[in-house]
């Protein structure tokens, strides 16, 4: 079985073949259909974010078809599709209890099952992973995929698992974008692409779109952004002022940036609130002006758009079927597993929105 390997951060990516354990106690294994290619898979890749064990086999934004399951799992059964939750979801913790089961607490984030183990090996050695939708096939926890409606089609639907959930979860879950309010996206790459299709949802009257690649700023138009800002032509903070006539009430930023989430909080209005959705760096610190703090200004993070997602997964999916909800649009390119270095490669260089990567022999 294939699948795709970390060995050493900044260096490229290995598809090589991994022997994967069946799934024990409550866990399943996912035969997959299509792997979203994202930002947060490269943050592993180059630093931004810390590996804690290598090798570790790459992917978390997937989607795909129960092979079979382990003993005491009743909820899930081999033909099931199902889409991977970035969050486990044990439901008897404090915050699945009071319906945030995103941030359950029964589940770290470590790089192993919950009993310490691991399903992937080579020649007898550990191999790391949380998802590992990067592979033809991965065991999981049950309680990180959630069964989905088989007339969706799964190479589309893997994009909900993530970049979807994320971006629109920020402004309908998290900062419950009220109708007629202002909207500035700070990041437009596939994340970004959602926060401004979130917008859309929550009937934003504007919605101001900034990056500085026109390849982004065409796909935020063709998610619903209504204005455009190029920030290496134009001073964004100012340009955001402008058209909203002193701030806008909401503003989004999508890339990880302290620098960037600083413009973000100085381009709304005094009452308005900045919500940070991209991953920051390891150890990075943020800082805002205390003064503009102190005028009711709200900053304000969030994990994974505040998922619900055995809530949120199948709302989704009805708006792509009633045609409200844009997913063929996201996808700039498929490619085999065989290709996972020229997506990131297409990725850095602002050429895709999505790459889904595919498992047809």
């Amino acid at each position: 079985m294939k699948a795709v390997v970390l060995y050493e951060q900044s260096t490229p990516l290995v598809v090589e073949e991994i022997y994967l354990e069946d799934p024990r106690a409550g866990e399943v294994r996912v035969k997959l259909a299509g792997a979203g290619v994202c930002h947060s898979d490269y943050h592993l890749m180059d630093g931004h974010m810390t590996v804690p064990r290598l090798p570790f086999v790459m992917g978390h934004e997937g989607a795909g078809t129960i092979l079979n399951v382990g003993v005491g799992v009743t909820s899930l059964a081999p033909g099931d599709h199902v889409i991977f939750s970035l969050a486990g979801q044990c439901g008897h913790c404090r915050n699945c209890t009071v319906g945030r089961p995103g941030l359950c607490e029964t589940y770290d984030r470590e790089p192993v099952m919950p009993d310490g183990t691991t399903r992937f090996a080579r020649d007898g050695a550990p191999y790391y992973h949380r998802w590992g939708t990067f592979s033809e096939e991965t065991v999981v926890l049950a309680d990180s995929v959630v069964k989905v409606r088989a007339d969706m089609p799964l190479e589309k639907a893997c994009l909900i698992g993530c970049g979807v959930m994320t971006g629109v979860g920020a402004v309908v879950n998290r900062a419950k974008v009220e109708a007629g309010s202002t909207v500035a996206v700070f990041g437009c790459g596939g994340v970004g692409l959602n926060v401004v299709q979130g917008a859309v949802l929550a009937s934003a009257s504007m919605i101001i779109a900034v990056d500085r690649l026109d390849f982004k700023l065409q796909k935020a138009e063709e998610m619903g952004a209504t204005h455009y800002v190029n920030a290496d032509k134009e001073d964004p903070v100012n340009r955001v002022n402008e058209l909203t006539k002193g701030g806008a009430d909401y503003a989004f930023e999508v890339v990880g940036s302290p620098a960037l989430l600083r413009q973000a909080f100085d381009s709304v209005r005094h009452g308005g609130t900045t919500v940070m959705v991209g991953v920051p760096p390891d150890g990075a610190d943020v800082a805002v002006n205390g003064r503009e703090l102190f005028r009711d200004k709200t900053l304000m993070g969030t994990f994974y758009g505040a998922a619900r997602p055995r809530v949120d997964f199948p709302w989704l999916m009805q708006l792509y079927m009633d045609g409200k909800l844009k997913l063929d649009e996201l996808i700039s390119r498929y490619r085999p597993l065989a290709e996972v270095n020229e997506a990131f490669e297409d990725m850095n260089r602002g050429v895709t929105a999505r790459t889904i990567l595919t498992f047809d022999q």
